[in-house]
């Protein structure tokens, strides 16, 4: 009986509304009768397969010097897959809403009206909200080395408990993470309003900002981290871009004598702490580098991101400008790189008072760092953190009609990035004399009982590059379109760089490693050094890390046409390090709007690993990508 009076009146009060809406008159506001809302969508599922084995790190080598050197290979893939099998099973969504709000302004709609009062005109009034999705479905259906825990069972089997206190590798939390970091990502990418006052333009919210003339790999552009920890550094790198809170201001100038089209533009970070090592790349993903994609029991990684402080902040300005046929830009800014200075620190050798169960975490300072009276169940703990880089450099751009060509060129001067040495990074040449017939990691009681630790290394470099771009007829090919054709040439010197000798002998025969030499922190080989008459399981093993050259090259290359009326697209890339590695990316594109559909073979090749641009230390993970595009 009840429900039945409530249904009465349901009925009632909706009849009564009906009518009330059907005699009344209604009011409204026409948001897009101007087309003042643009709605675009780009979607796009891959499938990304390995062609080549990955490294699994089992070569072994002897040297014939006296005393002789026993190298061992240990820069494996973590985790290993053979050819044939799937790297990534990519998903991307992007959604970008655009809405011109300025006939709302001119019309005066509600609180709108209010900008009319000011004693300045405000126009170009809009607002963009762009929302990504990610995901990756190679940890859910993939092959077993992703798609289960596994390869981190395997990996906890091969990491011995070697020192007082130390913990097991924790084969939940790290498959955990790998999925929590690895699986799928959703965020609301970009949130920005934008307008013009006069000759001022602002722009503030979350937002990318890009300076600079490059393609592919960046000079000037340093601004907003890029985060290759999700899909790899082959995924693009807008798609790799992270963007930050900032004010983003620019002033037109307008003509100053023989200089025309002036104009400074200006950012400042608003509390953004964002950097590109944060969160990193988790253990068992497919783009982690040689030696540091498995789980770990003796070295913890503590990552410290800048502080949320106004001196914290990114800032800078750039003066653009037309001269002499010629676009010139004069940039100085201050911002974080992607990579991260490091500094490695021993945990006392002697017992000390542990306060905590072993295996789990142990209380942190209050800036958050680990107590450095307690080893955390790690023999040795990497603190990741971000120096403050100054980037001040100039670019130009200018045509050569003749030739349907455009020349780019920047330079830059870099002053406080990260650098890396052996001996402020390798604990086993830091950690301080030990009696004789000591290993270390071995008998911890036998060295000095401080906590040793090695430096945070920084220093400047001279960057520079030039581009050119043209399209060219080659009517044998194809007679109905030009070859676009793009090249560009990086150089990059690092300042106070030390040599690249690996090994320092006496007249005896004695050798070590060269602890001045500049590295990336990448295990290349592990060496034992071997005297004769001394038992092998006595002598240190000393890891070799991955030579980082003073002075760097690397060439780009891209051709690409069209046939079918841009329906068929072929491209190739290539990238060159002059170390002597190489990358080259053959594709094929058919589109047919809105869908469009891919293929590119991704070929890298190198001797063994080493430092530059980095590109020979994903050697081992040449791969064809299949990939489906929706674009409205």
């Amino acid at each position: 009986m009840r429900h039945s009076r409530l249904r009465a009146w349901g009925c009632v009060c909706f009849a009564i509304v009906s009518l009330h809406l059907w005699r009344g008159s209604s009011w409204g506001i026409a948001l897009d009768s101007d087309g003042d809302i643009k709605l675009g969508a780009r979607v796009y599922v891959n499938a990304r397969v390995g062609t080549e084995d990955t490294h699994n790190g089992v070569l072994i080598s002897s040297s014939p010097r006296n005393p002789p050197v026993v190298t061992t290979s240990t820069s494996a893939t973590f985790p290993y897959s053979p050819a044939g099998h799937l790297r990534q099973n990519r998903g991307f969504i992007e959604i970008e809403l655009n809405h011109n709000l300025d006939r709302l302004v001119r019309e005066g709609v509600g609180p709108f009206s209010l900008l009319n009062d000011l004693p300045f005109k405000i126009k170009g009034l809009q607002y963009n909200m762009t929302f990504r999705g990610e995901g990756d479905g190679l940890y859910d259906w993939g092959p077993r080395e992703y798609s289960t825990a596994a390869p981190f069972y395997e990996a906890a089997k091969a990491e011995p408990v070697i020192a007082t206190h130390q913990t097991v590798v924790d084969v939940a939390e790290e498959r955990q993470r790998l999925r929590r970091l690895a699986s799928d990502r959703e965020r609301l990418f970009q949130a920005f309003l934008e307008f013009n006052v006069g000759n001022l333009f602002v722009r503030a919210g979350r937002q990318n900002l890009s300076w600079g003339e490059t393609d592919a790999f960046q000079l000037l552009d340093h601004i907003n981290p890029i985060d290759s920890s999700f899909g790899g550094f082959l995924i693009s790198l807008d798609e790799r871009r992270v963007p930050l809170d900032m004010l983003v201001s620019n002033y037109y100038l307008g003509d100053i004598g023989p200089i025309t089209e002036a104009h400074l533009e200006g950012f400042v970070t608003l509390g953004d702490n964002n950097v590109g090592y944060y969160p990193g790349t988790p253990a068992g993903s497919p783009w982690a580098l040689p030696s540091f994609g498995a789980p770990s029991n003796t070295t913890g990684t503590f990552i410290q991101r800048p502080p949320n402080t106004v001196n914290s902040s990114r800032g800078g300005a750039q003066l653009k400008f037309n001269a002499l046929d010629a676009t010139f830009g004069i940039a100085h800014y201050y911002t974080y790189f992607d990579t991260p200075a490091l500094q490695v620190k021993t945990n006392r050798p002697s017992p000390p008072v542990i306060a905590f169960q072993e295996g789990l975490p142990c209380p942190p300072l209050p800036n958050g760092m680990p107590n450095p009276d307690q080893n955390c169940g790690y023999v040795a703990h990497a603190y990741e953190t971000a120096p403050k880089v100054q980037v001040s450099g100039a670019s130009t751009t200018f045509a050569l009609p003749q030739w349907y060509s455009i020349v780019r060129g920047e330079f830059a001067y870099f002053r406080n990035e990260a650098a890396f040495t052996q001996g402020n990074t390798d604990p086993f040449l830091f950690i301080g004399p030990c009696q004789a017939g000591y290993t270390p990691g071995n008998q911890p009681g036998q060295c000095n009982p401080t906590q040793q630790q090695g430096n945070r290394v920084t220093r400047d470099s001279v960057n520079a590059v030039v581009g050119f771009d043209t399209n060219q007829w080659v009517r044998f090919l194809n007679a109905n379109q030009t070859f676009f054709i793009s090249t560009q040439f990086f150089y990059k010197h690092i300042n106070g760089a030390s040599g690249s000798r690996i090994y320092n002998c006496d007249a005896q025969g004695n050798c070590s490693v060269n602890p001045n030499r500049e590295v990336l922190p990448v295990v290349l080989d592990e060496v034992t050094f071997t005297t004769p008459g001394v038992p092998l399981k006595l002598k240190n093993i000393e890891p070799v890390f991955v030579s980082q050259p003073a002075d760097q090259y690397l060439q780009t290359l891209f051709i690409g046409t069209s046939y079918r009326s841009g329906t068929i697209n072929p491209g190739m890339t290539l990238f060159y390090d002059w170390g002597g590695s190489f990358l080259y990316q053959p594709s094929l594109q058919f589109s047919r709007d809105p869908f469009r559909f891919s293929i590119d073979y991704s070929i890298i090749d190198a001797h063994i690993y080493k430092g530059g641009s980095g590109i020979s230390l994903l050697k081992d993970r040449d791969n064809v990508q299949f990939r489906l595009e929706y674009v409205i």
